[in-house]
């Protein structure tokens, strides 16, 4: 229901001839599609328009749909398909995931094809993600006026996805929604709440790469992640289904490539391992992060452990 109604909110604004705004923050091209009322609605990432791709309104340019991408375990023009990954992991709203589905569209207002291709106005695949109205992004406010709860739930997620690029401007600031906006849900957490502000996480177009590689928690340090778990946060990973949420996706983003799907099982035992025997979010992301040692990047705990895992796999074979 809620991407139903995202979709038709962009279609009804499109009638009422509402134009799309092009954003100028940002390597990819990126639109913003109002509502009927001229409220910014939605956001457009075509995927023909990400970092390095050959439509890319920004000047990134230079590489093929398919090949290495910015970073290179992600690969051009498949951002996309994370993003809506992301939204549908986020069982029940847990880290309020904006909604996200995958569309085809056309519009003027995006980066032509490339004079080679026959139709100028071609249908493009991209993301489409619910807009967020907010205050400001975690870079403009201290860590200490942000809830346990959100920070918790937010590395919940990353840590499921192997999120390698959380950082301050991908987590909005907003007052919580009044009662006549909120859903139950959102409510329920507001009340229990132990901060004036809710975080929402946004941008997940680099989590689920194909390999392990270096992931970026911005939240690492601050001080709610060395805090235990809440029951209710340990019974959420305790009832994790790794298999159905590789169900979900292969169903879903056919697409995904099976490499993605491996780390998020990867990721998800051991975020279910940790939990269970009490270690915090400080401690499970520090064993995915790459420790320094006299300037160099050193290979994570989980990353000795796979590579262990495959060379016991390679003398038994």
């Amino acid at each position: 229901p809620a991407v139903r109604r995202l979709v038709k909110s962009v279609i009804r604004g499109l009638r009422a001839c509402q134009e799309p705004e092009k954003a100028a923050d940002g390597m990819g091209g990126t639109y913003f599609f109002a509502n009927e009322a001229g409220k910014k609605a939605a956001i457009l990432k075509p995927c023909d328009e990400e970092p390095l791709a050959p439509n890319n309104p920004k000047g990134y340019v230079g590489r093929q749909l398919g090949d290495p991408g910015w970073k290179p375990t992600v690969r051009v023009g498949e951002a996309a398909l994370r993003e809506v990954a992301a939204y549908l992991l986020d069982h029940d709203g847990w880290a309020r995931v904006p909604t996200s589905v995958l569309v085809r569209a056309r519009h003027p207002v995006s980066t032509p094809a490339t004079p080679a291709q026959e139709n100028p106005l071609p249908m493009k695949l991209g993301s489409l993600q619910e807009f967020v109205t907010h205050e400001c992004d975690t870079s403009e406010m201290g860590p200490s006026r942000f809830s346990i709860r959100d920070v918790h739930r937010i590395g919940i997620l990353d840590l499921r996805l192997f999120n390698t690029d959380r950082h301050a401007g991908n987590m909005l600031v907003r007052t919580p929604r009044t009662a006549a906006s909120a859903s139950t849900a959102d409510l329920r957490r507001s009340m229990a709440s132990d901060a004036p502000y809710e975080l929402i996480p946004i941008d997940h177009g680099f989590c689920l790469p194909e390999t392990l590689e270096a992931p970026y928690f911005e939240w690492l340090h601050w001080p709610q992640t060395m805090l235990p778990f809440s029951e209710e946060e340990v019974q959420y990973i305790r009832d994790l289904d790794v298999e159905r949420d590789k169900s979900i996706l292969k169903q879903e983003l056919p697409m995904l490539r099976p490499e993605c799907l491996r780390v998020l099982e990867v990721c998800t035992t051991l975020l279910k391992t940790c939990a269970a025997e009490g270690l915090t979010l400080f401690d499970i992301a520090s064993v995915m992060t790459r420790p320094f040692v006299d300037s160099d990047e050193e290979p994570s705990e989980l990353e000795r452990m796979c590579a262990y895992a495959g060379q016991c796999v390679e003398v038994r074979v």
